[in-house]
């Protein structure tokens, strides 16, 4: 994503500085009143520099350095101090000190905003994330979403940093321009004036660092997509004896990080020493005037130097986090637009109204796509699931199945036609919530038992968990894992096999004691015997809760009330397992006897 200049001096930073303020005024309105309060004791430090030299022996003149210390001298007599020289000392050291603590609230308080602000975009970015919808959600790369919650959030973070740091770097340095104008106004413009030739001829550096910032956040990006790939990837790379192979191309993509890292540092570290050399050899040229020609008096030119000793820091200080925070700019503009992205395609909101299934969910004349209008994975498509009853939904990989499925749940929504429940139209948040869902890959978190079922039900008691195991057929497995339903089960579930693992997923929908049960081919890929148990409790469940199967193995259907084939996104037969089986010639039966002959 390219950035043009005139889009950082508008438009992103314009953005950024918005969104910033907006979230939290009260503490950029106080960072603000300390940078300006540090840049004046700065400015009393100063001040209280020129007495002291005339109180070691030093001619101040009779001009600006007079001035500034018959301004002192009156100062001090209006409060009925003498200005001697221990006074002058302690007022100074006191002066300082008091800058010191500021220094550090300011910091403290630079921080406080750097990663609230991190903070806030975090949960705004996942806010949105978790409530677009799921077309969108499934279209995007999660390792995209990662990225952009970590690595861009970070580098977020160390920008607002660099800007607030820019901000106080500029307000001290006003300080020091205004007493070096003072002193000698001249040389003062003239310096001035230099330093901001420099600046413009660094200019071409500071675009560098904005390309660097988008290579970084490119570069990032697919670092964070591999590592995710190969992580998901690891059995099937081991299987293959991939490993080398493997570790060689992450290295390649870790170097291409690091390079682009090394690359932005590097940016920084030249603009850094052709400043400071461009600055020092202006310096050098000003003091070898002022003694060699202008003759200025020791006072006032000791008191110069110390003023552009102190100003060349700060001139390099505010570069450096003008260059930092632009290269920041292009993270901050992945985050806005993924954000952006996602409200665009966020769910319908809930609606006041709530859904009481009590009587049948219908789908009426739906048509879906997930290619484009030409290509309807389903058209005009009718199917009723009546309230208390078990509804199978049976056909090949690709008819549609898991399609109804995600339709009746809510998580996409048709094209043309209407999902009802009682008459309503689904609205997905209020609908969601009287649904317990098991899918064919089950996820399971790297937690507890108990923190896996808490998920589903979080103010459950300990009977509504052994319960809900005890439905599922997985209460006997869980009481003899070591710890019970404090063991921790590994990443998504590793520690537990195959069939141990979609019982615990059904035991954690039925927790939610839902309206409506759908079993996404939720015993496909079991052995026998575990699909049996599984079977077995869902049957119990019969009559108790209305049961949606989607299945593509007709021999886990026989108990359904009514069942639906589909091929190809249409419904082609639809009865009882008794009805169906007696058509001699139904599409049901031929797929069936097809079946049984496999299984035999």
């Amino acid at each position: 994503m390219a950035i043009k200049l005139s889009d950082f001096n508008g438009g992103l930073l314009g953005q950024y500085t918005q969104s910033l303020a907006q979230y939290m005024p009260r503490k950029i309105i106080v960072a603000l009143f300390l940078m300006v309060l540090i840049s004046l004791m700065e400015g009393v430090g100063l001040l209280l520099l020129v007495p002291l030299l005339q109180l070691v022996g030093l001619d101040v003149g009779q001009g600006s350095l007079g001035q500034i210390t018959g301004f002192v001298s009156g100062l001090f007599s209006s409060l009925g101090l003498h200005p001697t020289l221990l006074m002058v000392l302690i007022v100074y050291v006191a002066v300082i000190s008091f800058s010191a603590v500021l220094n550090r609230v300011q910091t403290m308080r630079t921080v406080d905003i750097e990663f609230q602000f991190a903070a806030h975009l975090r949960k705004r970015l996942y806010q949105a994330i978790t409530n677009s919808n799921w077309m969108f959600f499934t279209g995007m790369k999660s390792s995209d979403f990662a990225h952009a919650l970590t690595n861009e959030i970070e580098r977020i973070s160390n920008g607002t940093g660099q800007f607030l740091s820019l901000i106080a770097g500029v307000m001290i340095l006003m300080v020091y321009i205004i007493f070096a104008l003072k002193l000698a106004g001249l040389f003062t413009g003239l310096i001035f004036v230099v330093g901001v030739v420099i600046l413009l001829l660094l200019r071409r550096r500071a675009g560098l660092s904005r390309s660097s910032g988008e290579d970084i956040t490119t570069s990032t990006r697919d670092l964070y997509y591999s590592i995710m790939q190969h992580l998901d990837g690891m059995k099937t790379i081991k299987s293959f004896g991939m490993q080398e192979e493997n570790i060689r191309l992450f290295s390649i993509q870790s170097n291409q990080v690091a390079d682009r890292y090394l690359g932005a540092v590097e940016s920084y570290a030249n603009v850094k020493l052709l400043f400071d050399v461009g600055t020092v050899v202006v310096l050098a040229v000003l003091v070898l005037v002022l003694i060699e020609v202008i003759k200025l008096p020791t006072a006032s030119l000791l008191l110069l130097i110390y003023l552009f000793v102190r100003m060349i820091p700060q001139f390099s200080l505010v570069q450096h986090s003008y260059q930092y925070f632009i290269n920041t700019i292009p993270a901050f503009a992945n985050v806005m637009n993924l954000e952006k992205q996602c409200l665009k395609n966020r769910d319908i909101p809930e609606s006041d109204e709530k859904i009481i299934f009590k009587k049948e969910i219908s789908l009426e004349d739906v048509s879906f796509s997930y290619r484009g209008e030409d290509h309807f994975t389903m058209k005009d498509f009718n199917l009723r699931i009546p309230a208390g009853r078990t509804v199978a939904i049976a056909g090949p990989s690709g008819a549609g199945k898991s399609t109804v499925a995600d339709l009746v749940m809510g998580l996409i929504l048709p094209e043309t036609g209407r999902i009802l429940v009682d008459g309503l139209p689904v609205v997905p948040g209020s609908w969601r919530g009287l649904i317990g869902y098991v899918a064919q890959e089950t996820f399971l978190f790297n937690e507890t038992v108990r923190y896996n079922l808490l998920l589903a039900g979080p103010d459950a008691e300990e009977k509504d968990l052994l319960d809900a195991l005890e439905l599922a057929a997985a209460r006997d497995f869980v009481e003899k894992l070591p710890n019970g339903l404090d063991t921790l089960i590994g990443d998504r579930g590793v520690r537990l096999s195959g069939g141990e693992r979609q019982r615990l997923a059904l035991a954690r929908a039925l927790l939610r004691k839902p309206a409506l049960l759908i079993l996404d081919e939720a015993t496909s890929n079991l052995d026998s015997e575990n699909e049996k148990r599984i079977l077995d409790s869902v049957e119990s469940l019969h009559g108790d809760m209305t049961i949606l199967v989607i299945a593509h193995r007709l021999s886990t259907i026989q108990a359904a009330d009514q069942i639906y084939l589909m091929e190809e996104g249409r419904l082609v037969e639809s009865g009882t397992w008794n009805e169906l089986l007696s058509r001699d010639d139904g599409i049901f039966k031929r797929v069936w006897k097809v079946q049984s002959i496999k299984e035999d």
